[in-house]
C-alpha cells in the first residue's frame, strides 16, 4: 500500500474514534521565497488528505502562514510576484525591521501590503499551481480574531507547569519563563512579558530585545501593557495551539522537529491544552545538485522555477517517492524524472508494465496522486531528451514536422502535449542542461577539423556506417551494424560513438546518436559520415 494510502487509513480510524470531520493541515513562514524543499510540507500533507477524501471522509486541508513570526535574518535573495529573484541589498534597508512580525515588515517590492503577504502569495500561486489548493489561514489574523485567546489563558493557568516544560526542551531557558511575547506598541518589534493579567488579558513588558537565530533584535526601552491579542504565543505552544484550534488530526514534519519541537508539543498538547496531539509524520529532505538548499545563500528553486522545465503533474510525482528516503534533485538530469513519470502515465493507462504487479500497481497510485485531473485516455508525450535534442535544432513548426514523420505524434492532444514540452525543454536546455547536452551542428570546415583528430580505424567505420545508413532505417538493426562495423575495424563501440559526436557536434558526448541522427537531413547525414559533408 502506498506511503499516503496507509496515513489515509489512520487518519480515517482517528476521526472515527473523534466524531466530527477530520483535518490535516501544513504551515511556512514567510520569511522570503521558500524553496521547494518546502514543498515537501503540503505533498505530504496533500496526498493522504487527498486519499482520504477520496474514500469518503469528510475532511478539510488547511494551510497556515506564520505571519506574526519575527524577521529573523534577510536572505541573499528575494523573489518578486513572477517568481524573479533580486539581490536583497538592491532592494531596502531591512536591518531596522529585525525583530518585528512579518506582517509588519514592509514589502520590499512595495506591491503588496507588507512583507508577509508578498511572500506568502510568492509560495502560496505555486502551491496552487501544483493543483493542491489547501484553505490558506493567516496566523495574525487568527489572533486578531481571538482564536489563540484559550491557548492562551491555559498556558496563563499552568505557567509554572509550561515554564518547567521549556527547561526541559531548551537548556537556555529557566523554570520561571514565560513563552510569550508582546508586540511593543512603541516600536513594534516583540518582547518578552514579565508578567500576565488573567481577568484584564493583558501582558507586562519591557521592549528590550529578543535573542533570535544567535543575533539580537534591538531593543526602545518602552516599558508597557498590551492585549493578548498583541502578543505572540512562543514556537513551541503556537504550533500545539494551532493544532488546537483546526482540531488536526494528520500534520507532516521533517526530521529536524522531531527531536525538539515535535517532542515539547506532544506534552505541551496533552498536559498544558488538555488534547491529543494528531497522527505524526516525519520525512526526509532533499537535496538540489547535491547541495542542501539555504535562502540565506542564495540557492533556493521556487515551485515557479521547476514549472519552467517540466509539466506540474510530473514535478508533483517527484513528491509522491517514499517521503523517509533522502533523494537528489539533480536539474541537470531533469530528463531521468520526467522518463519516469512519462513511464508511470503509460503503465496507469495499461500501455507499458511493471517489473512485478506490487510495483505495477505502486506505480499506478503514484500517477493518481500526482495529477490533478487524470485524461480520458492516454496520450503519448515526446520523450524529454529527444526534444531537448530537437528544439535546438529547429523551429517549433519544423519540430512538430519531424515528430510527425517519426510516428512520435498523431492527434491534436499529442500535438498540444508536444508543444507544451518542447517549451520546457527549450527552457531546461537555457537554464540547466550540461555542455555535453548542449547541440550545434559542426560547419563542413568544423567537421573536417574534428576529422583530422579521428584515428584512420574510427573514419573507416563512420565510412562504412555512412553507407549502410543511407539504405537502413530500423534503429535496431543500425545499432547492431554499429557494433559489428566497431568490431571489424579493432575499435570500441565507445570510440565510434565518440566519433560520430565529433564530427557532428564536436563533442565526444551528446544527445542519443541514432535518433540525433534520424531528425537531419539523411543525405547530409551520410555525406558527413563519409567525410564529405
Amino acid at each position: 500500500m502506498h506511503w499516503a494510502d496507509q496515513l489515509a487509513e489512520k487518519i480515517i480510524e482517528r476521526a472515527g474514534k473523534e466524531g466530527g470531520e477530520a483535518n490535516v493541515k501544513c504551515q511556512q513562514t514567510p520569511s522570503g521565497g521558500k524553496h521547494i524543499g518546502n514543498l515537501n510540507d503540503v505533498a505530504r500533507a496533500y496526498f493522504p488528505f487527498k486519499a482520504a477524501e477520496k474514500k469518503g471522509l469528510k475532511i478539510t486541508f488547511v494551510h497556515t502562514t506564520d505571519d506574526r513570526d519575527p524577521l529573523k535574518d534577510v536572505p541573499l535573495k528575494l523573489p518578486d510576484l513572477q517568481g524573479k529573484f533580486h539581490l536583497s541589498k538592491d532592494l531596502m534597508d531591512m536591518a531596522p525591521y529585525l525583530g518585528m512580525p512579518l506582517c509588519r515588515v514592509p514589502d520590499p517590492f512595495k506591491c503588496c501590503k507588507n512583507w508577509s503577504a508578498h511572500f506568502t502569495k510568492v509560495w502560496m500561486d505555486g502551491v496552487n499551481l501544483l493543483g493542491m489548493h489547501p484553505t490558506l489561514y493567516y496566523v495574525n489574523k487568527l489572533y486578531e480574531e481571538g482564536k489563540f485567546e484559550p491557548y492562551i489563558l491555559k498556558l496563563f493557568e499552568k505557567v509554572e507547569k509550561a515554564g518547567k516544560l521549556v527547561a526541559k526542551f531548551q537548556a537556555t531557558k529557566s523554570e520561571n519563563y514565560i513563552p510569550f511575547d508582546a508586540i511593543c506598541s512603541s516600536c513594534g518589534r516583540l518582547a518578552n512579558i514579565d508578567s500576565f493579567d488573567l481577568k484584564t488579558h493583558k501582558v507586562h513588558f519591557v521592549c528590550g530585545g529578543k535573542s533570535i537565530k544567535a543575533k539580537k533584535s534591538e531593543g526602545c526601552g518602552f516599558i508597557g501593557e498590551v492585549d493578548w491579542k498583541e502578543g505572540k504565543l512562543q514556537w513551541r505552544f503556537e504550533w500545539p495551539a494551532l493544532w488546537g484550534i483546526f482540531k488536526t488530526t494528520y500534520e507532516p514534519f521533517g526530521k529536524d522537529h522531531f527531536e525538539g519541537s515535535w517532542k515539547s508539543g506532544m506534552e505541551i498538547m496533552r498536559e498544558i491544552y488538555d488534547l491529543e496531539p494528531p497522527i505524526p509524520f516525519v520525512y526526509e529532505f532533499f537535496l538540489v545538485n547535491g547541495q542542501k538548499m539555504s535562502a540565506s545563500k542564495g540557492n533556493v528553486y521556487l515551485v515557479q522555477d521547476m514549472l519552467k522545465i517540466m509539466e506540474p503533474e510530473a514535478f508533483l510525482f517527484y513528491y509522491t517517492k517514499r517521503p523517509e528516503k533522502q533523494r537528489d534533485l539533480e536539474l541537470s538530469r531533469i530528463w531521468a524524472l520526467l522518463d519516469e513519470f512519462d513511464s508511470a502515465e503509460k503503465v496507469y493507462f495499461g500501455k507499458e508494465q511493471e517489473r512485478t504487479e506490487n510495483r505495477d500497481e505502486n506505480t499506478k497510485r503514484m500517477y493518481e496522486l500526482a495529477v490533478e485531473k487524470k485524461p480520458d485516455e492516454y496520450s503519448r508525450r515526446i520523450p524529454y531528451q529527444f526534444g531537448a535534442s530537437i528544439v535546438q535544432l529547429f523551429n517549433e513548426e519544423q519540430c512538430i514536422a519531424i515528430l510527425k514523420r517519426m510516428n512520435h505524434v498523431e492527434t491534436e492532444k499529442e500535438v498540444e502535449l508536444a508543444k507544451a514540452r518542447l517549451k520546457l525543454c527549450k527552457n531546461w536546455v537555457e537554464l540547466y542542461a550540461p555542455l555535453d547536452a548542449k547541440v550545434h551542428v559542426l560547419s563542413e570546415n568544423e567537421a573536417k577539423a574534428q576529422l583530422e583528430k579521428l584515428s584512420a580505424n574510427q573514419i573507416k567505420s563512420l565510412q562504412q556506417f555512412g553507407e549502410y545508413y543511407q539504405k537502413e532505417r530500423d534503429s535496431d538493426k543500425q545499432q547492431e551494424e554499429i557494433k559489428k562495423i566497431a568490431l571489424e575495424n579493432s575499435i570500441s563501440i565507445q570510440d565510434f560513438f565518440k566519433a560520430a559526436y565529433q564530427i557532428f557536434i564536436g563533442k565526444e558526448r551528446g544527445p542519443k546518436l541514432l535518433p540525433f541522427l534520424d531528425v537531419q537531413n539523411r543525405d547530409f547525414v551520410t555525406r558527413r559520415l563519409n567525410g564529405s559533408g
